[in-house]
C-alpha cells in the first residue's frame, strides 16, 4: 500500500530526539520518526497511508469535525511531547510529502527562513490568554442602576429608563472592549511577541473580549503569571473572567506577520 510522509513538527535539538515514548500520532500512521537534516535540526515525520491521507480523503474528512479532531489531538500530543527535546517549529495539521527525500529538500530549500525562526523562538513558550464579560450580570447592574435612576409608573419614566439602559448597554460594551484593549497592551510589554485572534463565540450570555497569545522567554513566565493573576483580581468584581493557558509550543508564532 502506497504511503506519505507526514510532518509533525522540526526540533532544534543538540542530539537525536528521543521517541521511544512519544505518543502514537494520527489514527493509522506508522510510528513517529526522526529525520537527520543537519546542524542539529531535525524532522518528525510517519509514515501514513495514502488512502486515509491522501488528497480526497482529507478533503472528504475535513467536512467531518469528529474526523478531524480525532487527528488534531494526536497531532497536537506528539507536538507537545518533542517540545520536551529542544525547540520545536510545529507543522500544519495534514503537512504531507510524497516522501523523507522530499521533505528533507523543501526543508532544505527553507533552510534561512527555519533557522531565523527557530532563533527567533528558542528558549521561548507561547501562553494564551481569554478574557470574558459575564455581559448577562452587567447589564442587569446597568439596569438596575438605570431603573432607579428614573423612578415612577408613567410613560415618559418608561421611556426614560428605556432610554437610560439602551445607552448603559452601549457604554458597556464600549467600556468592556477598551479595558481589554488595554490590558492586552500592557500584558504585550511584558511578552517578546503578542497576538490576537479573532474571539470565538461566547456561552450565551457571555462576550469573548480577548482571545490572544503571547510569546515568552521561560525566564518571564512567573511576571507574567503574577501580573495575569494581579489583573485577574482586580477586574473580577467588574464581571470580568481571565483565563491563562500554557505552556504550549508556538503554535501562533511559527508564520512571520504580514
Amino acid at each position: 500500500m502506497s504511503s506519505a510522509t507526514y510532518l509533525y513538527c522540526l526540533v532544534r535539538a543538540p542530539k537525536e530526539p528521543s521517541l521511544r515514548k512519544a505518543p502514537a500520532g494520527l489514527p493509522g500512521t506508522g510510528k513517529p520518526r526522526a529525520l537527520d537534516a543537519g546542524g542539529g535540526l531535525w524532522l518528525v515525520a510517519a509514515d501514513a497511508p495514502l488512502d486515509r491521507y491522501g488528497e480526497k480523503p482529507i478533503e472528504k474528512g475535513l467536512q467531518d469535525l469528529s474526523w478531524v479532531s480525532a487527528c488534531a489531538v494526536p497531532h497536537e500530543a506528539v507536538v507537545e511531547h518533542l517540545s520536551r527535546s529542544g525547540t520545536v517549529v510545529p507543522m500544519k495539521l495534514f503537512t504531507l510529502f510524497r516522501s523523507d527525500e522530499r521533505a528533507l529538500e523543501h526543508v532544505q530549500l527553507q533552510r534561512r527562513r527555519i533557522d531565523r525562526l527557530v532563533e527567533r523562538i528558542e528558549g521561548r513558550e507561547e501562553w494564551g490568554l481569554r478574557v470574558i464579560v459575564d455581559e448577562a450580570a452587567a447589564l442587569r447592574r446597568t439596569r438596575e442602576e438605570a431603573q432607579g435612576a428614573a423612578p415612577g409608573s408613567t410613560g415618559a419614566a418608561f421611556l426614560l429608563r428605556k432610554k437610560k439602559e439602551q445607552d448603559a448597554t452601549r457604554e458597556l460594551l464600549h467600556n468592556a472592549r477598551e479595558r481589554a484593549a488595554r490590558l492586552f497592551q500592557e500584558l504585550s510589554a511584558k511578552a517578546d511577541e503578542a497576538r490576537q485572534r479573532p474571539p470565538p463565540a461566547g456561552e450565551i450570555g457571555q462576550r469573548v473580549l480577548l482571545d490572544a497569545a503571547f510569546l515568552l522567554r521561560r525566564t518571564k513566565v512567573k511576571p507574567f503569571q503574577s501580573a495575569v493573576r494581579g489583573q485577574a483580581k482586580k477586574l473580577a468584581p467588574l464581571g470580568y473572567q481571565l483565563t491563562l493557558t500554557g505552556p504550549w509550543p508556538p503554535y501562533n508564532f511559527v508564520v512571520e506577520k504580514p
